[in-house]
């Protein structure tokens, strides 16, 4: 417990960590306030510009079909659906004029009543555009079952829970993060390698496991509930500015799932101390290896950016499940939903735990090794 205590002194008070905790604080701030401001404008303003769209479209749709209904006029399809794409004109006009006042609620309820007219005149019933077409009623339906703020989009709302939840999950797939993580806690090793206070360990029993561990396990712990400290306190701030709402507020995947947020929040919590684990016993083999700071954060920052470079392209895709990088973000498994295998967060989990264990018992036999190899030079 005492080299417990000591190594989160020594990590708290070291400048360079501060500097990144103050550093990632400012980022998930200013995240916030611009997600608050620009890009809930912008989302208004994209949204309005869609339906001013949709609704030129149906009323070119509903002057063709005349004309065709004025050339055939006993054909009941040619019928049918002008009258169906009259009703859509109609809900579009009405859904426009609630937007413009900015009246969600009514918004909401006409688009769903569009989504159904859309149904009903889709042919073809296996079609994506149908499946589709159904998810997003069901996707409506499960917001009001659930008493949910409406949104004017899939995924999105001013309530609390959901959108906190949602951009953990983004904010905790990015590899811009997972850059400054790496500088927090994957060079704590090397630096005293670097500065010959790993020597003083051996007085300590430094060469035990469980010292080892203890080094490893503070920079985890510390990045992991300051994390968590700030998304509650961006969670009470959402909270009071619009609404706290609820957590069973609905998340619709790209493969038409649709599940309760606490459940992705439930997810990508654990994958993210997974990750800083993986990434911690990286750094820590590294720095075994190498014995500079530099070059242990250099590397994993080329493997980071480098994966992310490779992940852009196409022929890449099919080769992106086999690199642990691919699981170190829930929202990077919710972005490859369609390509990656069934369970891919419990494979995730798995795979980057085991990785973790390699490099741990890695770094204590190099760990060993550099002090059996000062012991004999002394």
């Amino acid at each position: 417990m005492d080299f417990f205590r000591f190594e989160l002194k020594r990590f708290l008070k070291s400048p360079k960590n501060k500097i990144c905790l103050i550093l990632l604080a400012a980022i998930f701030l200013g995240l916030f306030i611009f997600n608050q401001t620009a890009i809930n404008k912008q989302s208004f303003n994209s949204n309005l510009a869609i339906i001013r769209e949709q609704l030129q479209q149906s009323k070119q749709s509903v002057k063709n079909l005349q004309s065709q209904a004025q050339l055939n006029p006993a054909d009941k399809v040619i019928s049918q659906q002008l009258k169906l794409e009259q009703e859509r004109e109609v809900l579009l006009s009405e859904e426009l004029a609630a937007l413009k006042k900015k009246d969600l609620e009514k918004v909401a309820q006409l688009e769903y009543q569009g989504l159904l007219t859309l149904l009903n005149s889709t042919t073809d019933k296996n079609s994506d555009d149908y499946q589709n077409l159904k998810a997003s009623i069901r996707y409506r339906e499960a917001v009001k079952a659930v008493g949910g703020s409406p949104s004017l989009s899939f995924n999105s709302t001013s309530e609390a829970a959901f959108s906190i939840g949602h951009i953990m999950t983004a904010w905790l797939s990015s590899t811009t993060i997972f850059v400054l993580i790496t500088v927090l806690i994957a060079d704590s090793l090397s630096s005293e390698i670097e500065s010959s206070q790993i020597r003083f360990y051996q007085l300590l029993g430094g060469r035990k496991l469980k010292h080892l561990l203890i080094k490893l396990l503070v920079p985890i712990l510390v990045t992991f509930l300051f994390t968590l400290l700030l998304f509650a306190v961006l969670y009470v701030a959402k909270g009071l500015l619009d609404s706290f709402g609820t957590w069973n507020y609905p998340y619709l995947y790209l493969d038409r799932t649709i599940v309760p947020i606490w459940q992705i929040v439930l997810q990508t919590l654990p994958l993210f101390l997974v990750a800083l684990l993986f990434l911690a016993s990286l750094g820590q083999l590294l720095s075994l290896i190498f014995k500079k700071s530099l070059v242990v954060i250099g590397l994993i920052v080329v493997f980071l950016t480098g994966f992310l470079t490779l992940s852009q392209e196409e022929w890449f895709q099919p080769l992106k499940k086999f690199f642990p990088f691919e699981y170190l973000g829930y929202g990077q498994l919710i972005n490859d939903i369609k390509i990656l295998p069934q369970n891919a967060f419990l494979i995730g989990v798995v795979y980057l735990l085991a990785l973790s264990l390699g490099f741990i018992l890695a770094s204590h036999y190099l760990y060993q090794h550099y002090y059996y190899r000062k012991d004999g030079k002394s």
